[in-house]
C-alpha cells in the first residue's frame, strides 16, 4: 500500500453565501472543487491508498462570521462554537466531501489551526467538528495539533505561519486569558483584533480590501481614487491600534507588552515573504529537508540547497494582484503533495488543482 499526504491551507470558509445576496466577509467558493479533489484521493488510484489530509490552518475563517449580529474580540468556547456551527452549516457540500473523504479506507485528516480559526484550541469546537465530519466527537481518523505550533514527521515540517510574525503571533505559554473574565477568553494577537475591528467594518463597503496585494500599492491607490474610504481605513487603524496596544498597557499592564507593541510595528508587513525564517529553521533543524507554510496566502516553491525545498500551499481564496510581474485575478486552487517512494525519504511538490471542465460558474451577487 502507497502512502501520500496532502496538504491544504487558507480555504477561509465562512457562514456562507446565499445566491442572490451579499456576504462580504465570505471568500471560499469552491465547494465543489473541494469535493473533487477529495474525490480523486480517496478512489480508483487512491482507494486502496493510505492518505492523510493536513489542514494547515485558517480552513475556517471564524473571525469573519458574526455573533449575535457583531464581531466580538472577546471569544470564549460558547462563541467559537456558534461560530463554527454557522461556517458548517453554510458549507454542506464541503463537510459532506470531508465526511465522505474519511468514510473511504486509509484516509484520515489533521488539523492545524490557523489564526483565523484558532477556535478550534477550545476542546467543544474540535468536538464539533469532528461530529460533523466522522459522525464522533472522538475519531482516530481526525487528529487535531494544538499543543504546539507545528506538525513534524519524516524530515516535514508543517507549519501555519502566523508565528513567523509578530503580529499574528499567538503566545503559545498562555494561548487563553482567565483572570477577570467569567469564562476564559482567547488570547488573541494584535492581527486578529485588526481584523475583528477593522477589516470586518471596512469590508462591509469594499469586500475585496483584504484580499488585494501589495496593500501598500492599493492604499496609495486608493488615496487617489477612493479617497474617503482610504483616509476612514487609515483613521479606524490608527484608533485601533492606539486603543489595543498603546491605551491597553495602562488599561491591561498584565496582558499588553510595550516590547511587543514596538515589535509590530517594525515587523509588520501584508502578505510577507517567510524564505529568510525558512532558511533559517532548516540551519538550526538539519534533519528537516522540507518546510509547508500557508498564511501568506502567495504559493510558491523554493529549494534551499540540494535537497531542502520551502513549499507555501497559497489559498484557494480569489487573489487581487497590482505586482506588474503577475497582475490581475488569481483562482488558483493550489496544494501540496507529498509522496513516498519506495526508497529514501519523501517528496513535495506544489500542485494547482484544475479538476473537472466546467461548463458554467454561479455568480452568487
Amino acid at each position: 500500500m502507497g502512502k501520500t499526504k496532502l496538504v491544504i491551507s487558507d480555504f477561509h470558509l465562512a457562514d456562507g453565501q446565499e445566491s442572490g445576496l451579499l456576504n462580504p466577509w465570505e471568500n471560499f467558493h469552491h465547494d465543489a472543487k473541494l469535493a473533487e479533489l477529495l474525490r480523486y484521493y480517496s478512489t480508483d488510484y487512491y482507494e486502496d491508498e493510505d492518505v492523510e489530509l493536513v489542514i494547515n490552518g485558517d480552513f475556517f475563517d471564524l473571525l469573519q462570521v458574526r455573533y449575535d449580529g457583531g464581531f466580538p474580540h472577546e471569544i470564549t468556547e460558547r462563541i467559537g462554537v456558534a461560530k463554527l456551527k454557522a461556517v458548517l452549516d453554510g458549507h454542506p457540500r464541503a463537510v459532506q466531501a470531508l465526511a465522505e473523504f474519511v468514510a473511504s479506507p486509509g484516509k484520515r485528516i489533521t488539523v492545524i489551526p490557523g489564526n483565523h480559526d484558532f477556535e478550534l484550541y477550545f476542546p467543544a469546537c474540535r468536538r464539533l467538528f469532528s461530529e460533523r465530519v466522522c459522525g464522533r466527537a472522538e475519531d482516530p481518523r481526525m487528529q487535531f495539533v494544538v499543543d504546539r505550533d507545528h506538525y513534524e514527521f519524516d524530515g516535514v515540517q508543517i507549519h501555519h505561519g502566523m508565528q513567523f510574525e509578530a503580529m499574528n503571533r499567538f503566545d503559545w505559554r498562555r494561548l487563553v486569558h482567565v483572570r477577570g473574565h467569567e469564562e476564559p477568553i482567547l488570547n488573541i494577537p494584535f492581527g486578529s483584533v485588526f481584523i475583528l475591528r477593522v477589516l470586518n467594518v471596512m469590508k462591509e463597503k469594499r469586500p475585496y480590501v483584504d484580499r488585494v496585494h501589495p496593500f501598500s500599492l492599493y492604499l496609495m491607490g486608493a488615496l487617489l481614487f477612493d479617497t474617503g474610504f482610504a483616509l476612514r481605513l487609515i483613521a479606524l487603524s490608527l484608533w485601533v491600534f492606539l486603543d489595543a496596544r498603546i491605551f491597553a498597557l495602562f488599561r491591561r499592564p498584565r496582558d499588553v507588552s510595550l516590547l511587543q507593541t514596538f515589535e509590530l510595528l517594525l515587523d509588520y508587513r501584508a502578505f510577507p515573504n517567510f524564505e529568510n525564517q525558512v532558511r533559517r529553521l532548516m540551519q538550526r533543524n538539519p534533519h528537516v529537508h522540507t518546510v509547508i507554510l500557508g498564511h501568506t496566502h502567495l504559493a510558491k516553491v523554493r529549494r534551499f540547497g540540494r535537497g531542502r525545498i520551502y513549499v507555501n500551499t497559497g489559498t484557494w481564496t480569489d487573489l487581487i494582484s497590482l505586482d506588474l510581474a503577475r497582475p490581475g485575478l488569481s483562482r488558483e486552487l493550489t496544494y501540496a503533495v507529498i509522496e513516498y517512494p519506495p526508497e529514501g525519504p519523501p517528496t513535495t511538490a506544489l500542485h494547482a488543482w484544475r479538476g473537472y471542465h466546467d461548463l458554467w460558474r454561479e455568480i452568487h451577487y
